[in-house]
């Protein structure tokens, strides 16, 4: 008996010492020692998974300001905590809205926040000015050279360190008891039809949804779209969960563009509400849950692991059934990548994120109102 064991022994550690082996040398080898060149020579950091599981270990601990809703937040440590038992999350907090992003940029670049966290929700409204207060982790480098398994698409491929783990869909939403089923729009072009003239739908003042279009249809198309809108006279609002509540309470037929994420979570709530959404063509598609990690992060290699995680399967069921609908298009079997097969798409990418804010104050003009600055 005793022989037996010893012999089940020796076998688990050659078994143990050759896998170590084999990722030891997929780590030298010259494909990965020249994506390592790469990197270090744009100034990025690019580590073995050996050196980050060894850092995370070391460092123990991790602060995580995030996006989602606390519920989401939870289901994501929680499976987090089971496959890194060794990491502690010590402070996390939730922050939303442009508000509350822009008093963060603004704490960042006075030094106060700049080492209170280690991963950071990275909003897209302000996507440039987070750049220069993010570590240079090369996740691009990094994912495609299989040390973190991370999708390639929800990396950013010019700036390599921010990782945007969901999506975010704008759809057509109406009132099933107010809109006959065959005057529903199919498409954005549908709400200049003569039909939706003269206060007959709703629109939000902020054009997040008419923004992200541009991919598919260039600024110019996507501005005079903006003004041939104001030509209809909709009814302009602000916040998508007011107005669908407005919407399904029959104030209003039609909602011109608006979260698929809202919607959704409105009909989860309320299973009865008198609202219904559209993915009408082209869907527009915008990035959403972006992250970094903060240049001083006490905690770098926690936080390599933890963004890791955000784009596992795992998380992304969370943000599939508990955000809900704002899983990444990008991440197999999720529903949004679902959703959206077969249809066109205006898929608003990395390169949207750098000019958003700029095109946004365009269409805003567009729609006749004065634009107001970030800073």
């Amino acid at each position: 008996m005793a022989v037996s064991i010893l012999r089940a022994l020796l076998v688990h550690f050659a078994c143990v010492h050759a896998a170590a082996s084999a990722a030891s040398a997929a780590q030298l080898s010259p494909s990965f020692l020249k994506a390592k060149q790469v990197a270090e020579a744009k100034g990025y950091k690019f580590l073995t998974r050996d050196e980050i599981i060894a850092g995370a270990k070391k460092e123990g601990q991790l602060r995580v300001l995030y996006g989602v809703y606390p519920p989401t937040y939870k289901g994501f440590a929680d499976t987090f905590a089971k496959k890194y038992p060794f990491i502690a999350v010590q402070r996390a907090e939730e922050i939303t809205g442009g508000d509350a992003s822009q008093r963060f940029i603004q704490e960042l670049q006075s030094g106060v926040a700049a080492e209170q966290w280690d991963a950071i929700y990275v909003s897209g409204s302000f996507y440039n000015n987070y750049l220069s207060q993010l570590a240079k982790f090369d996740f691009l480098g990094m994912a495609g050279a299989g040390v973190l398994q991370i999708p390639l698409p929800m990396i950013d491929p010019d700036n390599r360190n921010t990782v945007a783990a969901g999506s975010a869909l704008d759809v057509i939403a109406y009132n099933p008891r107010l809109l006959r089923r065959e005057t529903i729009p199919k498409t954005f072009e549908d709400l200049l039809r003569p039909e939706f003239k003269g206060k007959k739908f709703v629109m939000d003042i902020e054009p997040a949804a008419v923004a992200a279009l541009t991919p598919a249809w260039g600024l110019e198309k996507v501005l005079a779209f903006a003004r041939k809108l104001r030509e209809q006279e909709p009814i302009w609002g602000r916040g998508h969960s007011r107005m669908l509540a407005s919407l399904a309470a029959g104030e209003y037929a039609l909602h011109g563009g608006t979260n698929y994420n809202s919607v959704m979570r409105l009909k989860m709530k309320s299973p009865k509400a008198d609202v219904e959404p559209v993915l009408a063509e082209p869907v527009p598609v915008r990035l959403h849950e972006a992250t970094g990690i903060l240049a001083r992060a006490k905690n770098p290699h926690a936080a390599l692991l933890w963004i890791e995680h955000l784009t596992s399967p795992e998380a992304q069921k969370f943000l599939d059934e508990v955000e809900p609908y704002k899983s990444s298009i990008f991440a197999p079997g999720s529903i949004l990548k679902r959703d959206v097969e077969g249809k066109k798409v205006s898929l608003a990418a990395w390169r949207f994120f750098a000019e958003r804010e700029e095109i946004e104050k365009q269409i805003v003009k567009a729609y006749g109102f004065p634009s107001a600055e970030r800073k």
